[in-house]
């Protein structure tokens, strides 16, 4: 594995609402605390800088990064594009949700014979 593809935090599945620069609404499919993977319309190039805000619980979490990785969707199959974007520095708002996300032990599911 090579040092760019190897996480450094845990991922979880996190569904939040988010803005990129109050102009492009977008939504996580999953947020750690190095940065976060979102499905939008359009495609940024790896390297962009973004900043925008995530809704936390009503309130909004305002985040700067860098576009680490994109994959460009196809809108005639309504196929969103996908970015990965690692944060400058964690967000205030978000270490509280991940910190609880974290402490939340996985449920498994029984399966009835």
């Amino acid at each position: 594995m090579t040092e760019t593809s190897r996480r450094q935090s845990l991922r979880r599945t996190l569904r939040l609402p988010l803005s990129l620069g109050r102009r492009l609404p977008a939504l996580t499919a999953d947020v750690s605390r190095g940065g976060f993977q979102a499905e939008l319309p359009q495609v940024f190039l790896p390297g962009s800088q973004v900043h925008g805000f995530f809704l936390v619980e009503e309130k909004e979490v305002a985040f700067r990064g860098t576009v680490t990785w994109a994959e460009a969707g196809n809108p005639q199959l309504s196929i969103f594009s996908r970015i990965g974007v690692a944060f400058d520095s964690l967000p205030e708002g978000l270490d509280a949700l991940l910190s609880k996300k974290e402490r939340r032990p996985s449920r498994k599911k029984k399966l009835k014979k």
